[in-house]
């Protein structure tokens, strides 16, 4: 219940932003080296991906072939597939929003997301430099994911892998 009220109030309970804090899940945390601003930017990047997410994905689940269609690409009579990422985008969106709540829980969804994005865009890629003409949707495609990519990338600190470790209880585990 601390937990809840300080979150509600701002002072970041999972996040130790006002020195080490106990999770609603009893581990320790601290966000050593990790401003407050920091903090907030990864919340911001979480919810604007959580909401995309879910508009993009429920769109793709309810009718696909009028949400890749707008993108130029016929999906044909049985859009399974095109349905089935529609779902995953919605869980791409559901982990996002989890993440704007404890940013520091989710913090390796970030990881993630780069190494599927740089690999959803290489395979992308070079499945349109074979297409003639390849539609300019499929290009728009290509760009949105490589932004995620990139702004993940840009968003998850890097250089704290030992603090990372230490919020998430693996400091000393080897793997």
């Amino acid at each position: 219940m601390a937990c809840w009220k300080s979150f509600q109030s701002g002072s970041g309970c999972e996040t130790g932003l006002r020195g080490p804090a106990l999770s609603p899940y009893g581990r320790r945390m601290s966000a050593q080296g990790l401003s407050d601003r920091r903090i907030q930017l990864i919340r911001l990047v979480c919810f604007f991906f959580a909401a995309s997410s879910f508009v993009i994905g429920a769109w793709m689940m309810i009718d696909p072939v009028a949400a890749w269609g707008s993108m130029g690409l016929n999906v044909g009579d049985d859009p399974f597939v095109q349905a089935l990422y529609g779902g995953a985008i919605m869980g791409e969106g559901a982990m996002f929003a989890l993440g704007a709540v404890w940013p520091v829980r989710y913090l390796v969804f970030f990881q993630y997301l780069v190494i599927y994005k740089t690999l959803a865009c290489i395979a992308g890629i070079a499945v349109l430099l074979r297409m003639e003409p390849a539609p300019m949707g499929a290009w728009a495609v290509i760009g949105g994911w490589a932004f995620a990519g990139l702004v993940s990338a840009a968003v998850f600190p890097w250089g704290k892998w030992p603090d990372v470790e230490t919020w998430y209880g693996a400091r000393g585990v080897k793997p």
